[in-house]
């Protein structure tokens, strides 16, 4: 859906162009309507799917691509109308080269930093939120015997009179120690994390699979939860850790470390 909203953007983006450049060949002095209805919907329907597309786990990179080509084909087309807007009378006021150039310039902006950063500092982690919540399920307890139970009566052992005689039986042959002897092959010490340390969540932050930003999502982790950390990159950048039977980097921005962190050996 993303990708079909910026070739859509696109498409407006060049209607938009293609009218500019005729007015600008015509010398027409005055932006219509539909100049400025072109250029919102250039910009609003290409910005609408660079956002879809980066509220998945894994934004694909083509839609920011195209994105950036069509802010590129606006700054050089508003380059070439500004310099045909030179020969008019009023020269470049009410230019268009200038309107495009500004539409142009705000989707390079919004495709290379704004969106990927918001959409790693609040839409990702606003959708963590709303993943259901597991609730354990509730084994029943036995239940007490009601008030009209009635404990039964253990009969009591009967002695008999009459004395009974027992076979005392013959001991057996005391068991000889084996002559072999049998090896055991003693299990080699597995290796063992390093002593870990505590650090609580400020934000919602994604477990990732290595200490980098493309890389694979694991889980997102909530607000406001205890996890166990075990190491550290070179740069204290990145945090190993484990939340929920599952392992993998958080960055260090979005953790308020304990004071024990320090001492993680890097790995």
């Amino acid at each position: 859906m993303g990708l079909l909203l910026v070739i859509m953007g696109g498409v407006f983006a060049a209607l938009f162009i293609l009218i500019g450049l005729v007015k600008a060949f015509a010398a027409q002095s005055r932006i219509t309507f539909w100049d400025t209805l072109l250029a919102f919907l250039a910009a609003l329907v290409t910005l609408t799917g660079l956002v879809e597309s980066a509220m998945t786990a894994q934004p694909e990179p083509l839609p920011q691509q195209i994105a950036l080509g069509i802010a590129a084909g606006l700054v050089v087309v508003g380059l070439l109308v500004m310099l045909l807007e030179l020969r008019r009378e009023q020269r470049l006021k009410g230019s268009r080269g200038v309107f495009a150039i500004g539409i142009g310039l705000l989707l390079a902006a919004s495709a290379a930093l704004i969106v990927p950063r918001m959409s790693e500092r609040i839409l990702l982690p606003v959708l963590a939120t709303a993943t259901p919540i597991r609730v354990a399920a509730l084994e029943p307890s036995p239940t007490a015997p009601g008030p009209s139970a009635t404990p039964t009566r253990t009969p009591s052992p009967t002695v008999s009179a009459t004395p009974t005689l027992t076979r005392t039986p013959r001991p057996t042959a005391t068991a000889s120690p084996t002559r072999f002897v049998f090896l055991t092959r003693t299990p080699e010490p597995t290796p063992t994390l390093p002593n870990p340390c505590l650090a609580r969540t400020v934000y919602n932050v994604n477990l990732r699979a290595e200490p980098s930003l493309d890389a694979a999502v694991v889980m997102t982790i909530p607000f406001d939860i205890t996890v166990t950390l075990f190491g550290r990159t070179e740069d204290s950048l990145w945090w190993f850790g484990e939340y929920d039977d599952q392992a993998g980097w958080l960055k260090g921005e979005f953790l308020d470390l304990s004071a024990s962190c320090a001492a993680l050996p890097p790995r």
